[in-house]
């Protein structure tokens, strides 16, 4: 048999692998590799830290997985000419620490394409980690200001549409004396406190001024806007239907409500825009009956609420220059201290 430093890589056989790690002194590793998983020239060549670590061959020995490793990357410098003609490249824990400038990313998370001498574009590889898995470039989240402005007036449009079913609805609303108000076990026992609607819609404006402020603080604040109008509008809608289908009794003898008829349908229009203009609630004067099928004021805080709490604040405004050695620490550093979040 040829001595394996005479023969080319790609002609090694298992055997020729096999003496290859008793020279390197792998002597205890040449039944799995070479016996059991037959490994040989080219096979050893694309050899990864990842490989040697994942089943089937899952080595426990840390440091003769690195030794190995070492000798492996070696033997890869000593045969680049094969690994190109393969399609692989070296590890970059292989290279040495210099490395090309780093690439520029644009704001929907692709590449800049950049010339060479010869007017061809140049790619940027993934990065590889030692252990030889592979992690792509995070891409930067396009804000695609276009489908939030389209959910911002898909919102608002909802919302004037539901103030007019709140008209509609108001028409409608059953007598008191025929359909008094149901029985409740609870709000039955227990006495009934004046200030309690008034401080849920306190509630729901301090959510309001804290999720703004989220809002501004966010970096992906064009996507969250464009998830709670489109969550918003959507529920709100809804609403509407449920409202329309099904009316309920006043649900309290507190709440002075009768049906009340509007002489045309430009009353109904302006009643409509006083609700909508002052967001249904109390504090601002308007007074409605009838939408107690599905509660408006319940859906604003639990939709507040939850954007609230679940969108973390990623103040990591401007990154725009990312290389494949530090995209890793970057990476971690976001991990710990932001989200992200998708519809």
């Amino acid at each position: 048999m040829a001595s394996t430093s005479q023969l080319c890589i790609r002609r090694w056989t298992t055997k020729h692998v096999a003496k290859w790690l008793r020279e390197e002194g792998f002597c205890d590793y040449v039944d799995i590799l070479c016996n059991k998983h037959r490994l040989d020239g080219t096979a050893l060549l694309a050899l990864t830290e990842y490989d040697l670590r994942s089943p089937p061959l899952e080595i426990k020995v840390l440091g003769d997985i690195k030794r190995l490793m070492l000798s492996i990357r070696k033997l890869q410098k000593q045969h680049v000419s094969v690994l190109e003609e393969l399609g692989l490249s070296i590890e970059p824990a292989a290279l040495s620490v210099t490395s090309s400038p780093a690439p520029d990313w644009l704001c929907n998370g692709d590449l800049t394409k950049d010339l060479d001498a010869h007017g061809t574009e140049s790619s940027v590889e993934p990065h590889q980690y030692s252990n030889g898995k592979h992690k792509h470039p995070q891409k930067r989240l396009d804000p695609e200001y276009w489908k939030t402005a389209i959910s911002c007036v898909y919102v608002f449009i909802v919302f004037g549409f539901t103030s007019f079913v709140m008209v509609i609805v108001h028409e409608r609303v059953p007598d008191m004396q025929t359909y008094p108000p149901l029985p409740d076990i609870f709000l039955d026992s227990v006495p009934r406190i004046p200030w309690a609607f008034a401080m849920t819609e306190m509630c729901g404006v301090v959510l309001c001024y804290i999720w703004l402020l989220v809002l501004l603080l966010h970096k992906h604040r064009s996507i969250l806007l464009r998830r709670l109008c489109s969550l918003m509008g959507t529920v709100f809608l809804l609403r509407c239907v449920t409202m329309f289908v099904t009316s309920l009794s006043v649900p309290g003898e507190h709440l002075q409500c009768s049906g009340k008829l509007y002489d045309n349908m430009w009353a109904k229009l302006q009643r409509a825009f006083a609700i909508w203009s002052g967001f249904g609630m109390t504090l601002t004067g308007v007074h409605t009956c009838g939408d107690y099928m599905f509660s408006g004021h319940t859906v604003v805080l639990t939709m507040l609420n939850f954007f609230v709490t679940e969108c973390k604040f990623n103040l990591n405004y401007v990154n725009l220059r990312v290389t494949p050695g530090s995209l890793e620490r970057q990476t971690q550093a976001e991990e710990g201290a932001s989200t992200v979040v998708s519809l």
